[in-house]
Parts: structure tokens; C-alpha cells; sequence
């Protein structure tokens, strides 16, 4: 019993020493991760700044880099390289193939090694307890060798061959090309003059004209009243006159609103009447239509005749009645006031 119980004790101290020293190996591979997450966020200030540097350097390439692709392709002396050479379309696929390579290729070497650095880190995790640990930075480095090589290889090929094939087929179709781009050119000048310039040129001369037309019924009507021999200022003075302007508007606004609110009503049932016949082919969405353009149209058409008669039979009616009202008034006070002296009475009998 004492010998058992002397075994187990030694098996249980065995098996925590082991957990011990298991527990202190990954505190010793975790301070240097936590040491650099540290310093990464101390540094986050500098981190911030070099990702805004990046991000203005990306976009000030991007935007400048059309004006810079064309000045290149404006240039001269490649266009005397490309005249002097033989195989011109060989030239270009190996200029663009080359170039499409390089850029591809560095994209690729870093996505390799990037992606196969933590992979093979990752990896290098599994064995860390039989190899001390070595075996995640040897998995990390191995990784990023691979990724780089992988990433490269792929890149680069991929990119010589897109360029090359691109290049060759707009050096063999130049020609064709160009014209196409000059005739999109002239089209859409054409376009633009028909769209933009063409219209705003018979804006302006129809400004033009209206106003001088204008000018020329304004001077015409000034010299037709000056020949009457009538007086403008007067004229807008004039009681009978301002008489049978304000019974003229207020007779077109009662009856415009009169008709707007009538020929609503009307066109609005109108229209909502004319939306069955079509309801069930709309699911119902003629009658609100219908109804919606009838009244539109009944309301324009209502204010319309009504504030059209409103404005002539008001005007007419002030016109009558500030011309004859008053001397039949004065008419009629005279026939009082004789009759009444007459009888014997006086005025204010």
C-alpha cells in the first residue's frame, strides 16, 4: 500500500512538472508576440502615417497616371522606334509582355509571401512542442520563401503572357484602331454639338429675338397711344378704368377657382371612370391614374374657361357700370327731387 501510494505521488508530481514546463514554453513563445503587439501599438501613430502616405502615393499615381501613359504614347522617339523596326508587333509583345510581367510578378510575390509565410507559421505550430519552438520560424521562413517563389512564378507568367497577346493584337490592329478612335472622336464632337452647342446658339438667338421684338411692340404701342393723342399716366388714373380692371381680375379669379374646383371634380371622375376599362389589366393601377390625369386635365381646362369668362364678363360689368351708373343715379336723384319740390316736401321728408 505504502509503495503504491508512493508511485502514484511520484506519477502525479511527474505529471505536473510536465504541465509546468509546458505552461512556462508558451509563456516564453508568447512574449515575444506580445512584445510586438506591444511596439505595434505604441507605434500606431507612425502606422497611421505611413498608411496615409501610401494611400496619397496610390492615388496621386493612379490619377496621374493617363497624362503620363499618354505623354508615352505621344512620344516621337517610340514612334521612330516602332517605324525603324521590322517586327513592330514583336516589339510590342515583349515591351508590354515585359512590363505586365514586372508589375503582376511583384503583386504576386507579395501576396506569395504573405499568404505562405502564415501558412507555413501556422503550420510550424503543430510540431512546436517536439522541436522547442523551432519549427515556427523555420515553417514561417520556408513559407515565405515558397510564397515568394509560387507568387512570382505565377505572377509574372501570367502577366507576360495577358501583356504579350495584348500588346501583339493592338500592334497588328493599329491602324484599325486609330480609325476607330478618330471616328468615337468625330462622333461624339458631333454629338456634343448637336446636344449642347447647336441648342444653346438658338437659345440665345431666340432671347435675342423675343427681346427685340419686345423693344419693337413697346416703342410701336408708344407711338400708337402718342398719335391717339392719349395719355398712359392718365389713363391708369382714370376711376372708370381702374374700375374695369379690378372687376376684371376679381371676375377671372372667382370664376378660374370656381372652374378649376368643377372641372377637378369632373375630370378626376372622368378618369377614374375611363381607369375601369383597363383595371384588370393593371391590377387596379388605371383607376388612381386615370383619375390623377383627369382632374390634372379638368383642373387646366376649368381655370382656363372660367378665369377667360370671368375676366370678360367682369370687365364688361365694370365697365357698364362705371360709364352708366353714375349719371343713372344722378338721373335718378334729379326725378326725386323735383317731385319731391313739386308735392311741397323737402329732401329730407
Amino acid at each position: 500500500m505504502v509503495a503504491a501510494e508512493t508511485g502514484a505521488q511520484t506519477e502525479r508530481t511527474f505529471t505536473k512538472r510536465q504541465e509546468v514546463q509546458l505552461f512556462s514554453f508558451f509563456e516564453e513563445l508568447a512574449e515575444p508576440i506580445k512584445n510586438v503587439a506591444l511596439t505595434a501599438y505604441r507605434s500606431r501613430g507612425k502606422l497611421a502615417q505611413d498608411a496615409k502616405a501610401y494611400v496619397y502615393f496610390v492615388s496621386g499615381t493612379v490619377y496621374s497616371m493617363p497624362v503620363r501613359a499618354i505623354k508615352v504614347v505621344k512620344n516621337p522617339k517610340l514612334h521612330e522606334l516602332i517605324a525603324d523596326e521590322e517586327d513592330p508587333e514583336a516589339l510590342a509583345a515583349v515591351a508590354v509582355g515585359g512590363s505586365a510581367a514586372l508589375c503582376l510578378g511583384s503583386a504576386g510575390a507579395v501576396v506569395g509571401s504573405t499568404v505562405g509565410g502564415a501558412a507555413g507559421t501556422v503550420i510550424g505550430i503543430v510540431p512546436a512542442i517536439f522541436t522547442f519552438g523551432l519549427s515556427i520560424p523555420v515553417g514561417g521562413s520556408v513559407g515565405l520563401v515558397s510564397g515568394l517563389s509560387m507568387g512570382a512564378a505565377v505572377g509574372g507568367t501570367a502577366g507576360f503572357v495577358g501583356g504579350a497577346a495584348t500588346g501583339y493584337g493592338v500592334a497588328l490592329y493599329r491602324s484599325e484602331i486609330r480609325n476607330v478612335v478618330i471616328c468615337v472622336s468625330i462622333k461624339v464632337q458631333d454629338l456634343h454639338n448637336t446636344l449642347i452647342y447647336q441648342p444653346k446658339v438658338k437659345v440665345k438667338k431666340t432671347a435675342k429675338y423675343i427681346g427685340d421684338k419686345v423693344k419693337d411692340s413697346a416703342e410701336y404701342t408708344d407711338a400708337k397711344v402718342r398719335n391717339l393723342g392719349l395719355n398712359v399716366k392718365e389713363l391708369a388714373c382714370d376711376k372708370r378704368f381702374q374700375i374695369t380692371v379690378a372687376s376684371a381680375g376679381t371676375g377671372a379669379a372667382v370664376l378660374g377657382t370656381a372652374g378649376a374646383a368643377g372641372g377637378t371634380m369632373i375630370g378626376g371622375a372622368t378618369g377614374a371612370l375611363i381607369g375601369l376599362i383597363p383595371a384588370v389589366f393593371t391590377f387596379g393601377l388605371s383607376i388612381p391614374i386615370g383619375a390623377v390625369v383627369g382632374g390634372g386635365f379638368g383642373c387646366a381646362a376649368g381655370a382656363t374657361a372660367g378665369g377667360t369668362a370671368g375676366f370678360v364678363s367682369g370687365g364688361t360689368a365694370g365697365f357698364a357700370g362705371s360709364t352708366f351708373g353714375a349719371p343713372a343715379y344722378r338721373s335718378i336723384k334729379n326725378k326725386a327731387m323735383l317731385a319731391l319740390s313739386s308735392s311741397g316736401g323737402t329732401s329730407e321728408d
